[in-house]
């Protein structure tokens, strides 16, 4: 159901350049809804599902560097992009918090949780995959022997068939494409360099927080082989498969995207529910206890 909480666009400067993002009034209990966008995107991509949940959660949604009206990165890779985050949520004082993203943007959740392990509570990993096959060196070298306007063109002819399924409305397809239109070239290049090289096999095996997973059936980029890899890999995980859908799942079937997210984090949420008689949105020393406690117990696991 839409929310009536407003959201809202700000902008802080973390990590010496200007992050903008999206949020609601933050007046709700931890945790946080984090949601971290996918390549040539931006935080806009979330609209629908900043909507639904705001009434019932803090939700932020970040512009990664060089995204949306984010300042560009003199160095973008998956390290930055999750270190960015990190001090976006520490400087809002936002944590503990559920990571969502979708394509690139669960790498940077799944690197997130790598770092903050005390304070990332759940992931959300939408259209996701550890690594990506590899493609041919022949295929690399014709690629990258084309000129960059040449390049540029051929992604966009070949773009809206490969990241949606064919039944996606006009309306999805059209906010895909202005996004990716809209995106820098340095940026869009980067992301799909960043894609392309990592490797988050081991990262993901030491995952340790509830997680759910969600594919498309008919996702062409990240295929629900990978989310199924994937799954095999994060012990506990569960997958949800959303037939008929594409890679661009969150704005082609952005109900059942919010749903499932709401119910998650609801199931993660009963942890942090208060004893008798006490407010969660006052007690923040709930939360406090919990992260000493849990930084405590990670400290003792990798003594041993």
């Amino acid at each position: 159901m839409p929310s009536h909480d407003r959201i809202h666009r700000n902008s802080l400067t973390v990590e010496g350049q200007r992050v903008s993002y999206l949020c609601n009034d933050g007046s709700h209990a931890a945790p946080t809804l984090v949601f971290l966008h996918g390549s040539g995107v931006s935080a806009r991509y979330w609209t629908d599902q900043l909507r639904a949940l705001a009434g019932t959660a803090r939700v932020l949604a970040l512009d990664l560097p060089g995204h949306g009206e984010s300042e560009d990165a003199a160095t973008p890779d998956l390290a930055h992009y999750a270190d960015v985050t990190a001090a976006l949520i520490d400087t809002l004082g936002a944590w503990p918090a559920i990571a969502i993203g979708h394509s690139l943007g669960g790498a940077v959740a799944l690197a997130l949780a790598a770092r903050r392990p005390a304070e990332v509570c759940g992931l959300v990993l939408v259209s996701s995959c550890a690594h990506l096959p590899q493609v041919s060196t022949s295929a690399q070298w014709i690629w990258g022997s084309l000129p960059a306007a040449v390049r540029r063109a051929l992604f966009f002819v070949t773009a809206k068939n490969v990241l949606f399924a064919a039944g996606a409305s006009p309306a999805a397809v059209a906010l895909g494409m202005q996004e990716l239109r809209a995106c820098r070239p340095r940026t869009l290049a980067a992301d799909v360099a960043i894609a392309r090289e990592m490797d988050l096999t081991a990262t993901a095996a030491d995952v340790r927080v509830p997680t759910l997973l969600l594919c498309g059936s008919r996702d062409r980029v990240t295929p629900p082989a990978l989310s199924r890899d994937l799954h095999a890999m994060i012990a506990g995980s569960r997958l949800e498969i959303v037939d008929g859908a594409g890679h661009m799942l969150l704005i082609e079937a952005p109900g059942v995207v919010s749903r499932a997210i709401a119910a998650f984090a609801t199931s993660v949420s009963r942890q942090f529910s208060p004893t008798a008689g006490v407010s969660v949105a006052t007690d923040t020393s709930v939360f406090a206890r919990w992260r000493r406690a849990l930084r405590r117990l990670i400290a003792l696991v990798r003594r041993r």
